[in-house]
């Protein structure tokens, strides 16, 4: 497809290099694959399953503007996922998701990141790199 890239395993959020994969059927909860891989510096994989849970709540029917938060008592980082933007491209809906991430270790330090997910034609949503047209 031209001026669209899938990358279910790149991101560039939280400068790392693998990522978890958030799968919603239709009319089915979205359900959180994590690859065991998953690296994300000052996240804990707990940090990161509630991170996606939040982010999977604004798939479908959610407003612009529209916040999911997410905590871990255990590590006591947290952090919001926002709906930034619903959109079309190449036939599949899209969805911007701003991320932001605030660590226990440092209450000051926030951590955000903009990724753009798309539902692909097997009903699942993938991370995408939008190219623009030459």
């Amino acid at each position: 497809m031209r001026g669209l890239r899938i990358s279910p395993l790149t991101c560039i959020c939280f400068m790392v290099s693998a990522v978890a994969i958030v799968t919603v059927s239709r009319g089915a909860p979205a359900q959180t694959l994590l690859n065991e891989d998953v690296v994300w510096p000052g996240l804990t994989r707990g940090d990161i399953e509630r991170m996606h849970a939040a982010a999977a709540r604004l798939y479908d029917g959610r407003s612009i503007g529209t916040v999911e938060q997410w905590r871990n008592a255990h590590s006591k980082n947290a952090g919001e996922v926002k709906l930034t933007r619903t959109f079309t491209a190449r036939g599949m809906p899209c969805r911007t998701l701003v991320y932001t991430t605030q660590f226990d270790v440092d209450r000051t330090r926030l951590s955000h990141a903009t990724i753009n997910w798309c539902m692909v034609e097997k009903g699942e949503w993938k991370i995408v790199e939008l190219i623009p047209p030459l």
